[in-house]
């Protein structure tokens, strides 16, 4: 055997080849910046009208209420992604695969992907699939395949 059956199991013979997905450095960074500097916001404007004491209170708890949401977002990423011509396969942490039609997409300077993604059974979601979570080659794929899928959807 050769060529892109070489490394895959016989049962997975017509599945995509799976792409890990790493968390995303860049997200991290955003994500945890955005909860601080809110954290930040909320304690300047109660800290001016109630007290330093109190505005650390309201400071923790805008924090944890961004920051819990925040963390269960990061666990629910996929674990790997495979690319079809018009949508996505992901794999949960648990092993679980779903198949995702790409319904619309935009791209930030090479950086980021934002996948409007749909299982046909609930409502079309967001997913963000960051360079720095997948290789480079895997990443300008997935960006032509959602261009191309997305202006289907047009």
């Amino acid at each position: 055997m050769s060529g892109a059956h070489e490394n895959r199991p016989h049962w997975e013979a017509g599945t995509p080849p799976r792409v890990p997905m790493r968390p995303s450095r860049f997200l991290l960074v955003a994500l945890g910046a955005f909860v601080a500097l809110a954290g930040a916001a909320v304690f300047d404007c109660a800290a001016d009208h109630f007290g330093a004491l109190h505005g650390a209170v309201a400071a923790f708890v805008a924090v944890a209420l961004l920051g819990i949401p925040a963390l269960r977002w990061l666990r629910r990423q996929p674990a790997a992604i495979g690319l079809h011509a018009d949508g996505v396969t992901v794999w949960d942490r648990a092993g679980g695969a779903q198949y995702l039609a790409i319904t619309g997409c935009a791209q930030w300077s090479g950086r980021l992907l934002a996948l409007t993604v749909s299982s046909g059974k609930c409502r079309p979601r967001t997913l963000f699939v960051a360079a720095d979570s997948i290789d480079p080659d895997a990443f300008r794929q997935l960006a032509v395949r959602a261009r191309r899928a997305a202006s289907a959807f047009l």
